[in-house]
């Protein structure tokens, strides 16, 4: 079995291994989008409420106590969960970073593993092509030593 065949194991699990750091990679991706789109809604309804507040649509409107409270309660509470949500980014970014260097990792030992088998392919076609020779050569010689 030539080197080349022997290697193809190790190019398939190391592919398989970049594969995988790849959808993680994806994943995360997909992840922090929908993160940052729920920051999003969660700024909105911040605004929508603080404007409310404020007496938004209704000048002149007027709030009781109870109400303002409850109002600034909620926002406290968007707040909170905006910090949550830049907290859980954060560390979804952190994670996107260390997934990234190991897909290059394994991306990098794929492609050594590859480069192997091209060059043990290579060697194996020079190789054959040198037998080749040598029986053509044997074959000129033994054919030309008998018309002689």
């Amino acid at each position: 079995m030539s080197r080349e065949k022997r290697l193809q194991p190790v190019l398939k699990l190391a592919q398989g291994k970049v594969d995988e750091a790849a959808r993680a990679l994806g994943y995360l991706n997909q992840k922090i989008e929908q993160e940052e789109a729920t920051k999003g809604l969660l700024k909105n309804y911040e605004s929508e409420y603080l404007q409310l507040m404020r007496g938004g649509d209704q000048p002149g409107r007027r709030m009781d106590v109870q109400a303002v409270m409850r109002y600034q309660l909620f926002i406290q509470r968007l707040e909170s969960a905006q910090i949550q949500q830049n907290e859980q980014i954060t560390l979804l970014l952190q994670q996107k970073e260390k997934v990234t260097e190991h897909w290059i990792k394994t991306r990098a030992r794929a492609q050594a593993v590859s480069s192997v088998m091209d060059a043990a392919r290579k060697e194996q076609e020079w190789l054959d092509a040198r037998q080749e020779q040598k029986q053509t050569d044997e074959y000129t010689t033994s054919r030309f030593a008998r018309r002689s």
